[in-house]
């Protein structure tokens, strides 16, 4: 069984895919698209602004990693894959360092004045 915050997500993935080129949607397999029919809220309703870009709408989290999946899975060309993944690994690194910096063992246990 899948997470409320999971079929949440999933219910805002279907709004932004009802809005979405039909050629766009067709490239995503039959199946990841019942998977995600399947397990949608039946209660959530997303109230997106679609006259929005993706990246300005308010979505949750795991609607953007949702969509980050389909994006680097269904709709990439090898090109835009390497740029993609490169992008992840540079996310990844400054959210390490940021940490780094949060939780140092060294500045923990230090007073602050």
């Amino acid at each position: 069984m899948i997470s409320v915050e999971y079929s949440e997500a999933i219910a805002e993935v279907l709004d932004i895919l009802k809005h979405t080129n039909k050629n766009d949607v067709n490239r995503i397999p039959s199946d990841f698209m019942e998977f995600l029919n399947a397990n949608t809220s039946k209660t959530y309703k997303p109230s997106l602004d679609h006259t929005k870009k993706i990246k300005d709408m308010k979505l949750k989290v795991k609607t953007k990693a949702i969509l980050a999946i389909i994006y680097k899975k269904f709709w990439c060309n090898s090109k835009e894959l390497e740029q993609f993944n490169r992008i992840l690994k540079e996310n990844d690194i400054k959210r390490d360092e940021e940490l780094r910096k949060k939780y140092n063992p060294d500045n923990l246990f230090k007073s602050k004045k």
